[in-house]
């Protein structure tokens, strides 16, 4: 389940989406999904989903829409030149910090967002034998 559909990514938009990119849209859109949940895996829980997770699959989708190569700066001169410089555009979806923060904070308030020092599993308990 995607946080976003098709509409939601073409009312947000600056552009157009052209009909040969929807089946492309619609894809990402259930990847950056996948990765907000991976990230923040209360999201599959939430009843109702935080409206900010509808924002989040946007912008990381846009994102790559935008600027599908990554290109930070590109020139034409004697000879073509381009550089990519991956903080600010990788390319790739991914999900950024402060979007991470705001996800954190809509599932479990604003006091758990951006803390420091804590500790949590990155895999369930597992029973020994």
């Amino acid at each position: 389940m995607a946080f976003a559909t098709l509409q939601d990514f073409k009312d947000r938009f600056e552009r157009a989406v052209k009909p040969s990119e929807e089946t492309r849209v619609t894809a990402r859109l259930a990847d950056a999904s996948a990765i907000m949940s991976g990230r923040v895996p209360q999201l599959l829980t939430a009843d109702p989903v935080p409206a900010i997770a509808v924002s989040v699959c946007f912008e990381m989708v846009a994102r790559v829409m935008r600027n599908p190569e990554g290109k930070f700066r590109e020139a034409f001169g004697d000879d073509y030149e381009f550089q990519r410089d991956e903080a600010q555009a990788s390319g790739e979806l991914e999900l950024t910090e402060n979007e991470y923060d705001d996800l954190v904070a809509a599932i479990t308030g604003p006091a758990a967002a951006g803390r420091a020092f804590s500790i949590a599993p990155l895999y369930p308990a597992v029973e020994e034998v």
